[in-house]
């Protein structure tokens, strides 16, 4: 039993790994996204086509602001920095996303695998991990870390 629970102590000790993968990696995939939908024109107007499909108002501005919240907190989510700031701003982008358009192309003809699917959606686990970030916090290899530790309390 002793060695069981220094396994899981030795493991935990080592959750900054997992928590800096997925930081990165999501926040790099936000900040692309952003950054293809602001500055190459054909991906701006396919975002608006489908704000427009989905009937969003204000397809323009909508278009425009979703893609600087990707963009601006994909990079602060990327740095670790203003993690939970990021984290929540991002899940309502992903929220929103599985509401307006997600969650329509399902085609499922039973409970179980219309779950199936939608557990299966990409905006669905990019929400489950930046819920986990919030709670988890950035790890100790980030912005967020570096300030908070410079900061006397």
């Amino acid at each position: 039993m002793f060695q069981i629970r220094t396994i899981f102590v030795e493991l935990d000790a080592w959750a900054w790994i997992g928590i800096l993968f997925a930081r990165v990696t999501v926040g790099s995939a936000f900040l692309l996204s952003g950054a293809g939908k602001l500055f190459v024109n054909e991906r701006r107007e396919q975002m608006r086509q489908t704000l427009r499909d989905a009937r969003v108002p204000f397809p323009q501005f909508n278009a425009l602001f979703v893609s600087a919240v990707e963009f601006v907190f994909g990079l602060l989510l990327l740095a670790g920095a203003a993690t939970p700031l990021a984290c929540v701003m991002l899940s309502c982008v992903m929220i929103i996303a599985i509401l307006t358009t997600a969650v329509k192309k399902i085609e499922a003809s039973s409970p179980p695998g219309w779950l199936s699917e939608f557990l299966y959606l990409p905006e669905v686990l990019y929400l489950v991990i930046l819920v986990w970030l919030f709670f988890s916090g950035p790890g100790w290899f980030s912005v967020d870390h570096l300030l908070v530790s410079r900061t006397p309390f």
